[in-house]
């Protein structure tokens, strides 16, 4: 399944993206993120997190590689799910416009049980994390 969903960031890109890429701060505002283990080597990042109050529990493994100020790729996976998911960080007028692009594959009997449904059911939670991002961005001084 491919999903893409930007939204505007009313603030300048090295501090959108910096605010993006502090990934401990994650659980403020990505509200299935819980707990983060961050461990940097280069331009790569390894994620561990222990899921938010929506995920009971669920632990994910993300690796990233950082392209700065402009772009964070990553993979991860869970029990259920295998992502690709590349965030594009663009300077606008307004001030930066931030993409996710992800491809997303679900695994197991979860597949079968999906197949039948639309990507769609899954855009309004990545929409209300992107936005969520947005909101907290705005917030910081």
């Amino acid at each position: 399944m491919h999903l893409e969903i930007a939204v505007t960031v009313k603030a300048p890109r090295p501090k959108v993206y910096a605010a993006y890429t502090d990934f401990g701060s994650m659980p403020r505002w990505a509200k299935m993120q819980g707990t983060v283990t961050v461990t940097k080597e280069g331009d790569s990042v390894h994620l561990e997190s222990e899921g938010g109050p929506r995920r009971r529990g669920r632990n994910a493994t993300r690796s990233l590689k950082l392209t700065e100020p402009s772009l964070v790729e990553s993979e991860s996976e869970t029990r259920f799910t295998r992502t690709k998911r590349t965030v594009a960080f663009e300077e606008v007028p307004e001030g930066t416009k931030v993409t996710a692009k992800l491809e997303v594959q679900v695994k197991g009997l979860w597949a079968k049980l999906l197949a039948t449904r639309e990507g769609d059911e899954f855009e309004p939670a990545i929409r209300e994390e992107l936005e969520s991002f947005a909101r907290y961005v705005e917030s910081l001084p």
